[in-house]
Order: C-alpha cells, then sequence, then structure tokens
C-alpha cells in the first residue's frame, strides 16, 4: 500500500484527468463486481492480499490479521501471543503451501475446511541475519524461496535462511513494498528495487550484482508478459523492460505515463488489468498497440492487489474492502454506438455477422466492431437478410427492398402489414413473410405470387426456413397446423403437422424454426419441440420447459441456444443454463429469431438495448462439490461420505454452501434416496440454503446435494451424506415384546383376582340389586332431564361454534385459492372478517371452561377485601368507550363500599352485564351503572334502554336447559350463556342475581354480594 500526502486540488486534478487517460479503442472486457465490506460482513476493510489454498479456502491479509473465509463468514486466524496482526502478503507456492507475511514474521497456514490454523515458517526481526519487517515472497524455477525486507533480500532453502546485503540506496520508503522479482524463461533472476536500481543474480559468485541501469523512480509492481518482457508500475506511468539472454535492458518503453500501477493480473492472452493507487482499475491490450480503457463500474479507487483464483474470478483488495470481480459471459461494448433496437440479425454467406436497427444495417468486423452499411432505404426496418451480395429488406410498412451490393434491385409493396421473415432459396427465388401470409417473389421479375389459398384462406404463418437441400419449412399456428412444407412438383403448401402426444394449448404458434443436421427445431408459445419423421417431442428445459421460446440457434458442440422471457438459456446434454444481463446482456428483451452462431463460433443475440455477442468454448466450468455443515451452534462441517445418525420423528437442518463465491450466485438441489427408489427426485433448497430433515421412517437413507454456479458452470458432483435413522427405544421390537409381555401377565393376575373377588360380592351384590332398583328408577328420571338439557346445551355450542369456524375456513379457503385473484383491500377485509370470528368463538370457549370448571368445583375462591366503587369505575370507564363506538351514553352512580368476595369474578359477572346493555341498545339510548346498600348487601344495578324482554323470555333467564341465542341491535352474536356463567359467581361469593324488563322498553340487571360491617 502507498503512503503519500496528497493535496486535495492534486487528488480532483487527478481524478479529472482519469477519464481522458484510458484510450477508448479495443474492446473492453465487460465485469461484474460484488463488494465485502462492513455493510457485508467484512469488519476490516484494509485489505492488502488475498489467496486460495489448494482446498478452495480464501484467505485475506489486513491490519487485523488473516481472516478466512467459510461458510460465507470471515474467520480470523488466532496469532500466536505476542506477535504483530499487520499482515502484508499471502503467497502460494507451486507445492500448495499458502505463506503469510507480517510484520515479524512468515507464516504457514495449515489449511482446513473447518478450521485453518497459523504455524510460525520464519521468525523475523530477530537476528542481522533474518529479515527485518519482511515485506514480500517470491519462488522462482528452481523452487528457491525469496524474501524481502526493507533494504535487503533472502533466500530460503530447506530450513535455512540466507541474506544477501543489498546497497543502502535500495532501502524502500514503501510500508509493504521494497524489490520486485523479475525471472526470465532462460532462468536468469532479476530483482528492481523500489528506488529503481537493478541487479542480476550470479549463480556461481552467488551474489546479485548491479547492471547500472536505473530508472530515476519510485517502483511499485511488477508482471511478466513474455518470456523476457515485463511491466514495471512506477511512480511517472507503466513502463516495459526487455531484457537479453545476459539479463541486460535491451529496450525500455513507456506504455503509459498516466498510469500508477499497484499491481497487474492477466485477463486473456492479450489483455491485463491493472490496479492503481488512485485511479481504480484499468484493462490494458497488449494486441491492440497497449492501448487502455478503464474498468468501468469499479468501486473504488486504491487498489492494493488482484488475485485470479482457481474459478477464474478475481479478488481486488482495497482500503474499502475486498471487490469480487469475474467477466462476464456476454459483451456488447463495441467502439461504436451499441444501444439501438436490434429489429434483425442474419449470418452471411461467409460466416460473418451482419445485424439491424430499425434505420440502418450494420455488419461486425475482425475487431468486434460495428461498420455501417451504406445502404439507404425508406420506412422502418423490421428483417434484415443477406445472400451473396443481395441484401434483402423487410420493412415495417410491408415492403420488400432488395439492394445488389450498394444498387438498389427491387422495393415491392408486399402487404400493408409488417414483413416479419426472408428466405432466399435461389438467385431468382425468395420467400417471404407479411401480416401471416407466405409470398414467392421473382427476384428477376418482381413477380409477387400469394400463397394464402393454400392455408385455406387463413393468416397463420409465423416463420419459414430451407434445409440443406432448400426444402422450405413454414411455421403456423394451432394445434393441426403447426407446420407445413412447400412442394415444388406441385408448387403447393402441404400440412406435415403431426399430433403431438403432451399436453399442449390449442392456439399454440411457432415462433422460429432452426435446422440443424435435418432435424427441425421449433421455438413455440410452449417450449422448444423437435420434429422428427416418427414424432414431435417437447425438448427438456427443466423448469422452463413450458416458457415461450422465441430464437433458436445451435452451436458447434451441439448446444442448444435460446432465447426466452427469463434470458438466455443454453441446454448441452442434460445441462441447462441460464444467462441473464448479470451475464452480459444489454437486456432481457429479445425480438423474434435474434440468434445465430457464426463460423467461428461466437454465439450473437439481438436485444432491445443492442447486440451482444460470447465465445463459445467446448469445456463448461463446472461448479466445485458443495460444502454441507450441521445447522447448530458449532456448525460442524459434513465430509464427504459421511454418516449422520437421527432418531425417527426428529428433525436435522443441514446448511448448504459452495467454495465458490459468491454465494448468492450458488443454488443448490438435493433429493433423498432409500433402497427402494429408484429415480433422483430433485428439490430446490429454500433461500437460506438449508435442508430440513424430517418424518424420515427408520432405515437407511442418502442425501444426495449438487450446485450450480450462476452463468457458465454446469452442476457440480453430488455431495453424498448417508443418513441412519434409528427407531426410538420405546417403539424397537424388544421394547414392545417385554411390554405385551408383562400386559399379558397382568390381564392373567387381574382375571384370577376378578373371579375370586366377584364370586364373593356376588350374594352381597343381588341384596344391594334390589335395594337399589327403586334409586335407579329415580336417578333415571333425574338422568333423563339432565340429558334433555345437556342435547339442549350442547346443540346451541355447537351451533355458535360450527358458524364462526365455518367462517374462518369458508374465507381462508379465498385467501389460499384465489389470493392472486383478491384486491389488498378484500384480503384485508376477509382477514378482518376471520379474526373477529375466532375473537368471537375464543370468548364463547373462555365461558364454557370457566362455567365448567365452576360445575366440576375446581374454580376456587379468591376471597378478599376490596373498594367496589374502584371496580365499577374501571368497568365504567372501558364501557364508556365501547358505549361511544355504538352511539351510547354510559353512566354511573355509587359511592365508596367495601365488600368480601373474589374480585375477578365480581369483575367478570359486571362486565358481562355491562356488555349486553350495550349490545341490545340503540343508539341514543343511556345504560347506567349504580349500587345501593341494603341489609348487609351490597345490590350492583345495570340498566338499559334497550330492546327488552318478554315474560317467556325473563323465565328461561338462568336455566341450563332454556340456554338460546339472540344477536344484538347491530348483529352481534351472542349466546346467552355468560348469563349462566353470572349466575354462578354471584352465588359462589353468597348474592343473588335477579333482572326486571318491560319488552322494547329496556332491562335491569340486579346482583348483591355481601358488604362489610362498619363498627
Amino acid at each position: 500500500m502507498l503512503r503519500i500526502s496528497i493535496l486535495s486540488v492534486r487528488f480532483f486534478l487527478i481524478l479529472l484527468l482519469i477519464s481522458n487517460s484510458f484510450s477508448s479503442e479495443g474492446q473492453r472486457t465487460n465485469f461484474r463486481f460484488y463488494q465485502y465490506n462492513k455493510e457485508n460482513k467484512l469488519n476490516e476493510e484494509l485489505v492488502k492480499s488475498a489467496q486460495q489454498d489448494s482446498l478452495g479456502v480464501y484467505y485475506f491479509a489486513t491490519d487485523k490479521g488473516v481472516l478466512c473465509l467459510q461458510n460465507d463468514h470471515f474467520v480470523p486466524l488466532i496469532l500466536p501471543e505476542g506477535k504483530s496482526s499487520y499482515f502484508k502478503e499471502l503467497f502460494r507456492r507451486k507445492n500448495g503451501e499458502l505463506l503469510a507475511v507480517s510484520d515479524d514474521a512468515v507464516y504457514k497456514i495449515a489449511g482446513s475446511l473447518e478450521k485453518a490454523e497459523l504455524e510460525l515458517f520464519i521468525e523475523c526481526n530477530i537476528a542481522p541475519s533474518q529479515p527485518k519487517y519482511p515485506k514480500h515472497l517470491f519462488e522462482d524455477q528452481k523452487n528457491n524461496l525469496w524474501i524481502t525486507d526493507y533494504n535487503h533480500i533472502y533466500r530460503y532453502k530447506g530450513e535455512a535462511v540466507e541474506k544477501f546485503e543489498m546497497e543502502n540506496q535500495n532501502m524502500t520508503s514503501s510500508y509493504v513494498r521494497s524489490f520486485q522479482f523479475l525471472e526470465c524463461d532462460n532462468g536468469n533472476l532479476i530483482v528492481v528495487s523500489q528506488k529503481g536500481w537493478f541487479y542480476s543474480f550470479n549463480n556461481q559468485s552467488n551474489k546479485f550484482i548491479g547492471l547500472n541501469f536505473n530508472l530515476n523512480l519510485i517502483i511499485h509492481s511488477s508482471f511478466k508478459i513474455g518470456a523476457n518482457e515485463f511491466l514495471l508500475g512506477t511512480s511517472q506511468g507503466v513502463i516495459k523492460i526487455v531484457f537479453d539472454s545476459q539479463a541486460k535492458v535491451i529496450r525500455k518503453d513507456v506504455i503509459t505515463e498516466d498510469i500508477i500501477a499497484s499491481c497487474f493480473e492477466r485477463v486473456s492472452d492479450n489483455k491485463i488489468v491493472i490496479g492503481t493507487w488512485f485511479q481504480g482499475l484499468a484493462e490494458l491490450d497488449i494486441a491492440d498497440k497497449y492501448s487502455v480503457t478503464n474498468v468501468g463500474g469499479f468501486p473504488y479507487f486504491t487498489v492494493n492487489d488482484i488475485f485470479l483464483d482457481d474459478f477464474g474470478k478475481y479478488w481486488v483488495s482495497t482500503n474499502s474492502g475486498v471487490v469480487l470481480m469475474e467477466k462476464k459471459f456476454f459483451s456488447y461494448q463495441f467502439q461504436s454506438s451499441n444501444s439501438e433496437y436490434i429489429a434483425s440479425i442474419d449470418l452471411t454467406d461467409n460466416g460473418n455477422v451482419n445485424f439491424a436497427g430499425t434505420t440502418g444495417v450494420f455488419k461486425v468486423n475482425n475487431k468486434k466492431d460495428i461498420e455501417r452499411l451504406p445502404i439507404n432505404f425508406a420506412g422502418s426496418l423490421n428483417v434484415f437478410k443477406t445472400s451473396g451480395d443481395l441484401k434483402l429488406i423487410g420493412t415495417e410498412q410491408g415492403r420488400f427492398i432488395v439492394f445488389k451490393g450498394e444498387d438498389l434491385l427491387l422495393d415491392i409493396a408486399i402487404s400493408n402489414q409488417a414483413v416479419t421473415s426472408i428466405q432466399v432459396s435461389s438467385e431468382q427465388i425468395a420467400w417471404v413473410v407479411a401480416n401471416k401470409e407466405l409470398f414467392k417473389v421473382n427476384l428477376t421479375t418482381g413477380q409477387v405470387t400469394s400463397y394464402l389459398d393454400s392455408f385455406r384462406g387463413q393468416r397463420i404463418v409465423q416463420d419459414i426456413i430451407l434445409d440443406s437441400k432448400q426444402n422450405l419449412y413454414i411455421g403456423g399456428e394451432f394445434k393441426h397446423s403447426y407446420l407445413f412444407k412447400y412442394d415444388f412438383a406441385k408448387d403447393d403448401i402441404i400440412n406435415i403437422s403431426k399430433p403431438i402426444s403432451f399436453a399442449i394449448g390449442e392456439d399454440f404458434w411457432v415462433i422460429d424454426l432452426e435446422m440443424h443436421k435435418d432435424m427441425l427445431y421449433m421455438g413455440t408459445s410452449e417450449g422448444l419441440l423437435k420434429y422428427t419423421e416418427n414424432l414431435v417431442e417437447r425438448v427438456d428445459l427443466g423448469e422452463m420447459s413450458n416458457s415461450e421460446v422465441n430464437s433458436v440457434a445451435i452451436d458447434k458442440q451441439n448446444s442448444i441456444w435460446l432465447t426466452t422471457s427469463k434470458g438466455v438459456v443454453r441446454k448441452r446434454k442434460s445441462d441447462i443454463s441460464l444467462f441473464t444481463p448479470e451475464q452480459g446482456l444489454p437486456s432481457k428483451t429479445f425480438i423474434n429469431r435474434s440468434l445465430l452462431v457464426d463460423s467461428k463460433n461466437y454465439l450473437w443475440v439481438g436485444t432491445s438495448n443492442g447486440i451482444a455477442f460470447a465465445s463459445i468454448s467446448d469445456s463448461i466450468l463446472s461448479t466445485p462439490m458443495p460444502l454441507v455443515y450441521a445447522a447448530d451452534y458449532e456448525g460442524k462441517l459434513i465430509l464427504q461420505n459421511s454418516t449422520v445418525s437421527m432418531r425417527a420423528n426428529s428433525m436435522l437442518l443441514l446448511d448448504v454452501a459452495a467454495s465458490i463465491y459468491p454465494q448468492k450466485q450458488n443454488k443448490f438441489q438435493f433429493c433423498t434416496i432409500n433402497a427402494s427408489q429408484k429415480s433422483l427426485d430433485w428439490k430446490e433448497l429454500s433461500a437460506k440454503n438449508q435442508i430440513l430433515l424430517s418424518e424420515l421412517k427408520p432405515g437407511n437413507y442418502q442425501i444426495c446435494i449438487r450446485g450450480k454456479h450462476e452463468g457458465n458452470y454446469t452442476w457440480s458432483e453430488h455431495r453424498i451424506i448417508s443418513i441412519v435413522v434409528k427407531q426410538v427405544w420405546y417403539l424397537s421390537w424388544y421394547t414392545i415384546l417385554i411390554e405385551l409381555l408383562i400386559i399379558s401377565f397382568l390381564i392373567y393376575l387381574t382375571n384370577k383376582y376378578s373371579k375370586r373377588r366377584t364370586k364373593k360380592n356376588l350374594l352381597a351384590l343381588e341384596k344391594i340389586v334390589s335395594d337399589r332398583t327403586i334409586q335407579l328408577q329415580n336417578a333415571n328420571e333425574s338422568l333423563s332431564t339432565a340429558n334433555i338439557a345437556k342435547d339442549k346445551f350442547l346443540s346451541i355450542i355447537a351451533h355458535d361454534l360450527r358458524n364462526p369456524f365455518n367462517a374462518i375456513r369458508g374465507f381462508s379457503r379465498m385467501l389460499i385459492k384465489d389470493s392472486d385473484i383478491l384486491t389488498e383491500e378484500e384480503k384485508n377485509e376477509l382477514i378482518e372478517t376471520i379474526y373477529r370470528s375466532s375473537d368471537d368463538t375464543f370468548k364463547l370457549l373462555e365461558s364454557l371452561l370457566e362455567w365448567a370448571n365452576v360445575q366440576k368445583g375446581n374454580f376456587k375462591l379468591n376471597v378478599e377485601e376490596f373498594d367496589l366503587k374502584s371496580l365499577l369505575e374501571k368497568n365504567l370507564n372501558i364501557h364508556k368507550s365501547l358505549g361511544l363506538l355504538k352511539g351510547l351514553d354510559v353512566k354511573g352512580e355509587f359511592d365508596h363500599v367495601n365488600v368480601k368476595a373474589d374480585k375477578a369474578m365480581i369483575d367478570t359477572v359486571i362486565r358481562n352485564l355491562m356488555s349486553n346493555a350495550i349490545k341490545f341498545s340503540f343508539p341514543g339510548q343511556t345504560i347506567t351503572l349504580s349500587s345501593n346498600r341494603t341489609n348487609g348487601f351490597v345490590v350492583i344495578q345495570v340498566s338499559d334502554q334497550g330492546i327488552g324482554m318478554t315474560e317467556k323470555q325473563l323465565e328461561q333467564l338462568f336455566k341450563i336447559d332454556t340456554v338460546f341465542t339472540s344477536e344484538g341491535t347491530a348483529n352481534e352474536s351472542g349466546t346467552g350463556f355468560g348469563l349462566m356463567l353470572c349466575k354462578e359467581f354471584v352465588e359462589l361469593n353468597g348474592g343473588k342475581i335477579w333482572v326486571e324488563s318491560v319488552k322494547d322498553k329496556g332491562t335491569s340487571f340486579f346482583f348483591s354480594i355481601p358488604k362489610i360491617t362498619e363498627l
């Protein structure tokens, strides 16, 4: 890291120069970025270096030690006590060893998928012969390890450290940089100090010998680009140095004076990405006259290091965290403008790519740049086709235009609707589709022939294509007319649509036709279909099998490429990959028939925001095998082919991750296999990437887990974990057998004892039977009466419970089945109704339980002395608010009086009576709560002016066999059961309850409780 004090004015001037310092020439690499910082799990943001060990685990050197990235968490490695936490560099040797350089030591990292450790490798700052404040490591072709400190160089061989003293003129002024190592292919080892002095190592004398060459610049970084060619990042730009076979400098070229490079890393054979101290990232194109472009979108100015991992991704260490950077699969950055809507795309006879916007036609040259063709036409272009030196254009206005070279050959009004497809079968004949009608055009005479009658006058033609024998295939619409073929002999159209065995809509249509080795593929409104002489079958595209396919192309590896509403899809054998704008597409909106593969096996795709291309390689990157952790407080890693035990009816939760980052770009699937299962039923993991195993029957299982990284990656190998589900002890066979034996023995003893006792009591029972017969007759009469009351009570309760539950079930079903069509307001209304029904039911059940407890004698009195006025005031205040909602005047008339009773019971009675008064009153009426003293009791009265009761209703009150359902003045529900509870509570407290009422004039409820005698 460079530590330089820069004035603010100078800093801003440099920022203004950044946009001008990079050349706009050359095709830039399209990168994607993902940041790790304090907002994203990385607490220490000053990162100087990143590396990956042979297990695929990532490590980061920071000012607070080495951090290890495990299961998407940064875990610090424990330092030996008293050692410095300032780390400068991570270095991976050719044998796979990972070393870490701190201020006072070089450590070896003992890698592990579970818990890595730091092991002291070279102790520093302890003797003159040992490195002092080490800075940089390098391994030469002979596997010698070289170490630099602030002024000297050391070689580690075996377990010994050999010191090479350098001149004081080389003493570095940097905290982390000193000497750079430049090793040529012929074995010459050259070092250049931070001050710019060059030295060559002489094996015979075992010394570094000065080359009498100095750049008089500060050297920050170096990078090898050829056998004897190197790039140096200096204080005055990037310089190229070339050595001869004797390690002498024979050439020095200034590549750019405007970039202060802190590090380099290769992007491709000809491109190098450059990290800078205060200008972010730049890209150097060696093949294009060392042109430099900025890496657009990189979020930070200061770059300390760039590391290319085993998966082709770049980890960029900065002062503000780590940026994970990957090359996008698609590129669309051309020198020329590339943001126009792509109306058509075509492949010329020589394999080059032409494409068209709505107003112009373009070609892609060998440098992957765009050139506009000198063709002028009227209207808006909709489709473009080339054949030899012919260029054929179909417009939105229905015109068919033909150029030969740059000369206009034909301009014909085919239709009043858009031309959508063109095919050229010979120098004289072209086939054109316009307004879903097929035309044959004579390119010599301009004669146009319509074939509408061949389709029974129906406009159903969607696309056309010629096979290798120039047979014309026509894509149509509907289940029985989706494919036709032109008969040259009869000059007629033949319907060759075959029956489709799988479910498909009657009105589906063909969008794009593609021939490959005489195999016809059809992109349709219901997926990709493959047409053969024997049958039509749907191509398996996984979850996208039924998605609309707009375009079809096939590359040299026989991979099928498609455009869908979700993005570009590739199917190679059984592997299916989806590419979205995250992989470099300028848009996810594609025109129909917008894919093609050129002669160099580049895939081209036209979008609403320009054209993009991707190089198709033979190999697809493989996603590493998933890592599985137990989802508990330990988070223990479960290794491949390990066995996990669990009990039947218990649960096991697993966390799944991958060693490729970022984790959010990984998706995982799992399946559970037992001995009887023949096929794999893959299931997607949840968004948390967890597997929950439960309700497994006893037996042996295997959990197969696979992962797929987003973009150009295949599914990983399966991670297989064996699961042994053991039966719980009390359900095991031997436990059940013992239980059966014990039960059988107990039955035997019981039976034997019962026989003896039965014989003894038989005579006594005969006498008792006669005595009890009369009692039983009386009890039967009472029981019959009680049963009648019970049946009536249960019917009332069942009726009042069934109604709210029916409402809850009905409205819940509507929310589940009709969620997509209900408005937010309707959903809220249903939820509110469900809440009210469940609340009413809950209150009814509460009353029922309280009454039942009283009947069983389980309800214990909690008698206490208290001031009745405070209880009355509390209820009055509560029901005043409730009365206001209904427009009622609730008032009270009472004074202080001490009573002795169960306060909670009396509170329940008052609350029930007040609620009933509000329920059966009309807006504008008055409800009165009052109390009076009389004969050692206090009488509480609740009066209303509501609907009142008839004499018959009054007789039915407080009786279990006559409880009846009634509705309030605002349709409030109720069962009358609360009054039964009030009666029980009042009588338990030594009082009585009674009522006075007149129909339509109101009701008054009274109940008494003992008062405390005043002395």
